[in-house]
């Protein structure tokens, strides 16, 4: 982690010199993630590689929220990874789960005064995948429907689509929390456990999703007009047809389904 200048580890003694008051000259996105935290291990080399692709025109920090709970607590992290980007003192992005790296690019971009690369080569993705990595529903509706105008056959579209369905069921019932208690006071209640499924597949751990999208179907298939085989198909999108995360949930669903 510390084999470049711009990489560093922030501890609560360092982070308001390392990252508050460095971020006024460079912006400084730092990753919240914890050992035993499935989705940080996924996300913590993709940061790495665009931390070195960039080569120090932003600083790249790691936070171990379990060594340092009171930073943690400060910034309010609940889930994680929580990534946060600071620049001149502030937080000026952040997003929690592993995102698509051309979200976190276009992110960076914004902030560094570039072109994201997908804008450069005339992709339109960059803006709807910077507006899913935030969670705003409207505007990333607004960025695939322009996107879908411009390149209707993009193969990316069926991703985009998917997501932006798990960010909109994540929004309408943010509270994770609520989402659980619920479910133990009633397990049949399909529209926490949808909503929860959503929360897991937005922070990258898609096992989770699809367990609980098959234990919604296994229940109620016919759960808002066959809400989780839709859900399901449309993680497959995200996940594409040759992983083996979806291989599996197919046979599971053949199953349910015959």
């Amino acid at each position: 982690m510390t084999d470049a200048p711009y990489k560093i580890v922030a501890t609560e003694q360092s982070f308001p010199q390392e990252v508050v008051e460095a971020s006024a000259t460079r912006p400084v996105l730092v990753d919240f993630w914890a050992p035993w935290c499935g989705p940080c291990r996924t996300l913590m080399p993709m940061l790495d590689r665009i931390a070195d692709d960039y080569a120090g025109r932003f600083t790249l920090a790691k936070l171990n929220t379990d060594e340092e709970q009171r930073i943690a607590s400060h910034f309010g992290i609940r889930s994680i990874p929580t990534v946060m980007l600071f620049h001149h003192g502030q937080v000026v992005e952040q997003f929690v789960g592993v995102q698509p790296e051309a979200a976190i690019r276009a992110m960076l971009d914004k902030h560094l005064g570039a072109a994201a690369e997908p804008a450069a080569t005339g992709d339109l993705r960059a803006p709807a995948e910077s507006h899913l990595a935030r969670r705003d529903a409207a505007a990333a509706a607004q960025a695939i429907a322009e996107f879908a105008a411009s390149q209707p056959d993009h193969p990316a579209l069926g991703s985009l689509r998917a997501r932006l369905a798990f960010v909109e069921a994540a929004v309408g019932q943010p509270d994770v929390v609520a989402l659980r208690t619920r479910l133990e006071r009633d397990p049949s209640d399909g529209a926490a456990r949808h909503a929860l499924a959503a929360h897991h597949a937005l922070a990258g751990d898609y096992a989770t999703a699809i367990t609980e999208w098959l234990e919604l179907m296994r229940r109620n298939r016919r759960f808002g007009d066959d809400l989780a085989r839709r859900s399901l198909l449309a993680a497959f999108d995200v996940l594409g047809d040759g992983d083996d995360l979806v291989l599996a949930t197919r046979r599971r669903m053949a199953s349910l389904l015959h």
